[in-house]
């Protein structure tokens, strides 16, 4: 079952493709990359990805199901938000959120 509906009438066959690539289009969520920055000093001097992720709520303060993430040694979580991960992850890393 579809979450959200498209009422544009009924499709042929070889319409249908066209009309799931843009239901899949319209709601697909947001891809970021919260970084993680090494400073020396008041420079920084290296980065590395910390994980990649999926935000559902497709705009900041949106209703969704929010944020799935990955890092890059295997270990899967889910937040709120982007921003939420940033924010519970900032308080050990010094990370940035980046959109993608």
């Amino acid at each position: 079952m579809l979450e959200r509906r498209f009422s544009l009438g009924p499709w042929g066959e070889d319409e249908l493709p066209a009309v799931l690539e843009d239901l899949a289009g319209a709601h697909q969520p947001r891809k970021f990359a919260l970084c993680e920055v090494a400073r020396d000093g008041d420079g920084v001097t290296d980065a590395r990805i910390y994980l990649w992720g999926l935000d559902f709520r497709r705009a900041p303060g949106a209703d969704g199901p929010g944020a799935v993430f990955v890092s890059p040694h295997g270990w899967t979580g889910n937040s709120d938000s982007a921003e939420g991960a940033l924010e519970c992850f900032s308080l050990i890393r010094d990370l940035r959120l980046v959109w993608l």
